[in-house]
């Protein structure tokens, strides 16, 4: 049993890392993408236009958690990570091969729409799908463990895009990368997604569900039961939402500012590498530490030490980059969203309620983020770092009051 439970924690943990891996290579590319997709003569609505298609896509993440999700929880979990990925593989394959504006006029603007929000449909279920499945597969024992080691591999689909980013910039000209070699990474993308969908068809249902079908316990419409009877919950995904949403912080908007300190775009990829792989490590040993010590304790020291770093940095000072890698590190909080939110809701309608409320909360918080960062920055960065504390400390309160009621 314990080998079928690593095999189906690895297994449910690869759709994250292509989520996250085309998530940064868009971002790394949105300047090529408004030069390639749409009308060449107005370069302001051209950037508009691209930041919009980025936030199309997540914007559509509710309605896919909707969706897939009431079927993850009436008919299964495992069916629903098939699905899931296949629809990430085509508009990885689909954005690789789309001809430019020139070819096709406005029909490429609209189809890179299209493209960010099949992905957006797609990807509302496969993140907390992942969660749900393997909480419900690994032992109470190692799932702190089991859950961190997800967080770490969704970093890791970061650290794989930023790698491959800096091999594009590395090795070919910025009229190279214009012309054909930003889509070398989605083809690799698509590649790797075809090499998980095979995987996942090797997936066994979790045992929670089998028992739920037994006992015909399966709920016919368990978001509406959700909503009425999981708001705490669902206040509990709100709050982790948002710390997850400040990885987006650290890993992709602040490095933007790295001006002040280092003026070559290498060097600046390379360090945004080294502040991955801090987060990869930070959210495996912080689950680890949870297995062994319990999720609240672990929770609250690394919660008060992120927003110690992460105030530390914003003096920007000559630690500046010292602080950054440390806050980093502490960002691995980000290990104890799975762990809370999985914990939190009743098993017939966990899949339902996690990522309605998940994918809602995170969307908006994400699609402002970049925005209220990029007007703090300056003078009020640290005070964001503890708010981030701040709500995780709160989650560990009230965590604690649901399960005393249970």
């Amino acid at each position: 049993m314990k080998t079928k439970a690593i095999k189906n924690t690895i297994f449910a943990s690869l759709g994250g890392i292509l989520e996250f891996y085309d998530f940064v290579l868009f971002v790394f590319f949105t300047s090529v993408f408004a030069q390639v997709f749409f009308p060449p003569d107005d370069a302001f609505w051209a950037n508009v236009g691209v930041w919009t298609s980025f936030g199309a896509g997540y914007l559509a993440r509710p309605f896919g958690a909707m969706v897939f999700a009431h079927f993850g929880d009436v008919k299964g979990r495992k069916n629903v990570f098939y699905i899931s990925m296949l629809m990430m593989i085509l508009p990885s394959f689909a954005l690789a091969f789309l001809p430019s504006y020139e070819s096709i006029g406005l029909f490429a603007t609209i189809s890179l729409f299209l493209i960010r929000i099949v992905q957006g449909l797609a990807v509302g279920a496969e993140i907390s799908g992942a969660w749900v499945f393997v909480s419900e597969f690994v032992s109470e024992k190692y799932k702190s463990l089991a859950l961190g080691f997800i967080s770490a591999t969704l970093t890791f689909g970061l650290l794989l895009a930023g790698l491959v980013s800096l091999w594009i910039n590395v090795n070919f000209s910025t009229e190279e990368i214009k012309d054909y070699a930003f889509r070398l990474p989605f083809i690799l993308g698509g590649v790797f997604g075809i090499l998980a969908c095979f995987l996942r068809t090797k997936l066994n249902e979790t045992p929670e569900f089998e028992r739920l079908k037994k006992n015909q316990e399966l709920l016919k419409f368990p978001l509406i039961e959700a909503l009425k009877t999981h708001k705490l919950p669902m206040l509990v995904c709100v709050l982790m939402s948002f710390i997850l949403s400040s990885g987006l912080a650290t890993l992709t908007i602040i490095p933007k500012h790295f001006d002040m300190f280092m003026g070559d775009e290498v060097q600046k990829l390379l360090y945004s590498n080294f502040a991955i792989v801090a987060v990869i490590l930070g959210s495996f040993i912080q689950g680890a530490l949870a297995s062994f010590f319990g999720n609240f304790k672990i929770c609250i020291i690394f919660s008060i030490l992120f927003a110690c770093f992460g105030f530390a940095l914003s003096l920007y000072d000559e630690n500046f980059l010292l602080y950054y890698l440390l806050a980093c590190f502490m960002q691995g909080i980000i290990s104890f969203a799975p762990i809370f939110m999985t914990a939190v809701f009743k098993s017939s309608l966990r899949f339902s309620g996690l990522s309605f409320a998940y994918n809602v909360s995170y969307a908006l918080i994400v699609y402002i983020t970049p925005f209220v960062i990029d007007q703090i920055y300056d003078h009020y960065l640290g005070y964001y770092f503890i708010l981030v504390a701040l709500a995780s400390l709160f989650c560990v309160f009230l965590v604690k009051k649901i399960q005393e009621r249970v």
